[in-house]
C-alpha cells in the first residue's frame, strides 16, 4: 500500500522551508519555526498538519501583510521545483494555507499574492474562504486571471470555483447560482493547455451533479463551436453513467439499446482482499442499425453497518452491429484504497448498458479491511 501522502508533511519538509524563508529574510527565527512545525506531528492528519506548518510561519514572518506575501511568494518559488519524490508538487501547500488562514482581513493582497503563489501549488483550496466572504472582490480577480500567460493561474478560476472542490471549503454562492462559475468557465472553454480544460471539464461534471440539464445544454453548443471533444466526454462522465439522455445524444450514443440474449457473470465466486473477480459479458444485438453503447458495470460495496452502496465503474464502449454477438470481460482488483475500505459480505455486481442495468451477478467477499 502506499505512504500515506500526510507523511511528506514532515521534518524533511520542515527544514526545506525553513531553509528557504532564512535565505528570504533578515531575522527569521528558524529554531523556532521548527519546533512548532514539527510539534506532535505523530498526532496529526494531513490538513491538520498543513495548517501547523502554516501558522508556525506566519508567526515568523513581518506583520505587514503586503511585505508578508512577498516572502511568501518567493519561499514557494523556491522550494516548489525542487525534484523529489517524497512531495510531489504538493511542497508548497503550506504557503498557500498561510494566506488561506490569515490574509481574509487584506483581501486585495492576499489575491495578489495567489497570482504567484499558484504557480508553485495550486491555491484552489486558498481561495475559497475570499469567495465566501468577499465574493466579488474575488470573482473580480478571477476574471483578471482568465487571460494570464501562465496555465496555472488560468486553471485556478476554474478550480477555484468549482461548487464540489474534493478537499475544498463548501461555498454556499456557487451552489446557490453555478452561472457564477458558467460565466467563467466558457471562456476558457478553448484554453491552448489541457490541465485547465481538464478543469473546466470537472467544474461542469461538479454542475451536472444538481443542473444537469444545464450542462447538456452547455456542451451540446460547445459541441459545435469545436470544443476539445476529451473536454465534452469528461464533462459529461457523471451523466453518462446515469443512463442520462441528453448526455448520451449529445456524445452520439445510443439511449434506447435493443439487446438480448445477455449473459453476465463474476468469477471466482469467492475472494480474498487482493485478489481480482474477472466480469464477463454476452450479448446480441437485437436492433436493425448499427448502435453506439456505453458499457458499465456497478458494484454494491457492502458498508460497517451491513447495508450496501452503489459505485459505477466505466468498462468500454462499443460499436454493435445489426445482429451481432458480443463477449466483453474485465478484470479488477479488490483492495483497500484511500478512499475505500471493503467489508465482508456478498457484493452485487450489475451490467449497466446506456445507463441502464441488464443483468446482475455477485461475489462473496470473505473478509473485511483493518
Amino acid at each position: 500500500m502506499a505512504e500515506p501522502l500526510k507523511h511528506a508533511f514532515a521534518d524533511e519538509l520542515i527544514d526545506r522551508i525553513a531553509d528557504a524563508a532564512t535565505a528570504s529574510m533578515r531575522g527569521f527565527d528558524r529554531s523556532t519555526f521548527v519546533a512548532a512545525a514539527g510539534a506532535d506531528l505523530d498526532q496529526l492528519e494531513l490538513k491538520d498538519r498543513i495548517n501547523q506548518f502554516a501558522d508556525a510561519l506566519r508567526a515568523q514572518l513581518p506583520d505587514d501583510w503586503d511585505t508578508t506575501t512577498g516572502h511568501l511568494v518567493e519561499i514557494a518559488s523556491a522550494i516548489a521545483f525542487e525534484e523529489t519524490e517524497a512531495f510531489g508538487d504538493m511542497a508548497a501547500w503550506p504557503l498557500c494555507s498561510v494566506v488561506e488562514r490569515h490574509g481574509l482581513a487584506e483581501p486585495d493582497v492576499s489575491l495578489r499574492a495567489m497570482t504567484g503563489l499558484t504557480k508553485s501549488f495550486s491555491c484552489e483550496f486558498a481561495i475559497r474562504p475570499y469567495l465566501i466572504e468577499h465574493l466579488d472582490l474575488t470573482l473580480d480577480w478571477c476574471r483578471s486571471w482568465l487571460t494570464d500567460e501562465d496555465a496555472a493561474v488560468r486553471r485556478l478560476p476554474s478550480e477555484g470555483t468549482r461548487p464540489f472542490l474534493p478537499w475544498g471549503q463548501g461555498v454556499p454562492a456557487l451552489l446557490a447560482d453555478p452561472e457564477l462559475g458558467i460565466a467563467l468557465i466558457s471562456e476558457l472553454r478553448h484554453d491552448p493547455d489541457e490541465v485547465v480544460r481538464r478543469s473546466v471539464a470537472n467544474h461542469l461534471n461538479d454542475i451536472a451533479r444538481n443542473h444537469g440539464d444545464r450542462v447538456v445544454g452547455i456542451t451540446q453548443e460547445w459541441s459545435t463551436d469545436d470544443v476539445d471533444p476529451g473536454l465534452i466526454r469528461h464533462a459529461l462522465r457523471s451523466l453518462v453513467k446515469k443512463g442520462d439522455s441528453g448526455a448520451l445524444q449529445v456524445l452520439g450514443f445510443t439511449t434506447d439499446p435493443q439487446i438480448g440474449d445477455v449473459e453476465f457473470t463474476v468469477s471466482p465466486s469467492g475472494v480474498s482482499l487482493g485478489d481480482s473477480i474477472e466480469l464477463s459479458a454476452a450479448f446480441t444485438s437485437t436492433a436493425d442499425a448499427a448502435q453506439k453503447l456505453v458499457v458499465d458495470f456497478v458494484i454494491h460495496h457492502v458498508n460497517a453497518s451491513g447495508a450496501t452502496a452503489p459505485k459505477v465503474f466505466k468498462w468500454t464502449t462499443i460499436d454493435l452491429a445489426p445482429g451481432e454477438e458480443r463477449t466483453l470481460t474485465k478484470r479488477r482488483r479488490i483492495a483497500t484504497a484511500s478512499t475505500r475500505r471493503y467489508h465482508r459480505g456478498t457484493h452485487r455486481v450489475e451490467l449497466q448498458v446506456a445507463g441502464s442495468v441488464v443483468a446482475e451477478s455477485s461475489f462473496e467477499l470473505r473478509e473485511s479491511s483493518d
